[in-house]
């Protein structure tokens, strides 16, 4: 294998593929990318068997080729290189030599026939969205996934996908986020109601950090446990997730007996402030609603914090506990600057909703207070 290609297209690639290498594994050919010099490109590849993540770059072939270089290694020498062209090249011995100006580097690489293949994924059932959109489904509901593997659905986030609408739904059972995008054209044109596929936080969390903020289309295929997203050069191949998921619309709050009307910033400042002293355990704060105010207040063994803050408010007053990091979560992905509190009592769910958009909802369970 021998091909020359630019720094800065070399750095992308390989920082790309880098994203699916396993950080924990038993099989040292996992802890390595791939390179496939083919046809007039220069393919990597990293996989931990779950998630595959491919990138393309163009280059200059002169020997068509492939190999397995150590990812971490060979990630930082590549970051440290300076502008301009590289030379890369492997012989018989699976020795990898890296020229660059006056560096000269050479790395001891492995036998790419020993590298797992990464799943071809079928292209029957398709939906495209846009890189700017699929971050906002992603942002605003991956931080609710389970991070216990006792319930593995619920490591990963809903996407029903209806003829004009892509719903994202996750929950950990302590809290649930639905964030949903409208779109003028449709989706698909199949007589069908819709496509559900469950797929795992870890995978959407490496493609949000490849995501760039800009309207061009990605396209995403999937099969009944695989799907594949095509973001320009680089291909992100994941299995899904099996099982049913939980029914959500059964566990939302129908009716609210209190509602509340508060800046989003003025909220999340003093829940922030107050959770610096709140009880570690479980990052308890209370709220005490009252006729034009909310009181923010935590107390521990670290002090305690007490701050009024005036809202408008329809209902019935009441005391009700939450995990102060839960709520951040909600209201730090959330954009509009003001939102509406939705309580029944000190014991059932809140909701809270963006005003001025009917896209985003997010539930959380409160804490029993004693």
């Amino acid at each position: 294998m021998k091909f020359v290609c630019d720094k800065n297209s070399l750095f992308e690639g390989v920082n790309i593929a880098i994203r699916g290498v396993s950080s924990r594994t038993t099989l040292p050919i996992l802890q390595g990318i791939k390179i496939s010099a083919l046809k007039g490109q220069v393919k990597f590849s990293g996989t931990d068997l779950d998630i595959g993540i491919e990138c393309q770059i163009p280059a200059v072939i002169e020997e068509e080729g492939e190999i397995v270089v150590p990812a971490k290694i060979f990630s930082e020498l590549v970051r440290k290189l300076p502008e301009g062209d590289v030379k890369i090249e492997s012989d018989s011995q699976n020795t990898v030599n890296v020229v660059c100006d006056s560096i000269n580097f050479t790395i001891a690489g492995s036998d790419a026939v020993e590298f797992p293949e990464i799943p071809l994924v079928s292209k029957e059932n398709s939906f495209k969205l846009t890189q700017n959109i699929l971050k906002d489904l992603i942002r605003k509901t991956v931080f609710c996934i389970a991070q216990e593997q006792t319930r593995p659905i619920l490591t990963g986030v809903l996407f029903e996908v209806f003829q004009t609408e892509v719903k994202a739904v996750a929950l950990d059972g302590f809290r649930m986020a639905i964030y949903s995008y409208q779109s003028e054209e449709k989706f698909f044109d199949e007589d069908i109601e819709k496509y559900s596929i469950v797929i795992p936080g870890k995978t959407l969390e490496e493609i949000y950090r490849i995501l760039k903020d800009e309207e061009t289309e990605i396209e995403i295929y999937h099969t009944a446990n695989q799907v594949l997203f095509q973001i320009e050069n680089t291909k992100v191949i994941s299995r899904l997730l099996e099982g049913s998921f939980i029914n959500y619309n059964a566990v939302l709050p129908k009716d609210y007996k209190t509602e509340v009307v508060v800046k989003r910033e003025v909220l999340t400042e003093s829940i922030e402030r107050a959770s610096l002293i709140a009880e570690s355990k479980n990052n308890l704060i209370k709220f005490e609603i009252g006729d034009k105010f909310i009181t923010v207040s935590s107390n521990s063994e670290k002090g305690k914090m007490i701050e009024k803050i005036e809202v408008d408010v329809k209902g019935m007053f009441l005391e009700i506990a939450f995990n102060s990091r839960y709520l951040l979560d909600s209201l730090r992905a959330i954009d509009e600057e003001e939102i509406t509190l939705y309580f029944i009592n000190s014991i059932n769910p809140l909701i809270i909703k963006p005003i001025g958009s009917k896209d985003y909802l997010y539930m959380i369970l409160p804490v029993k207070l004693n």
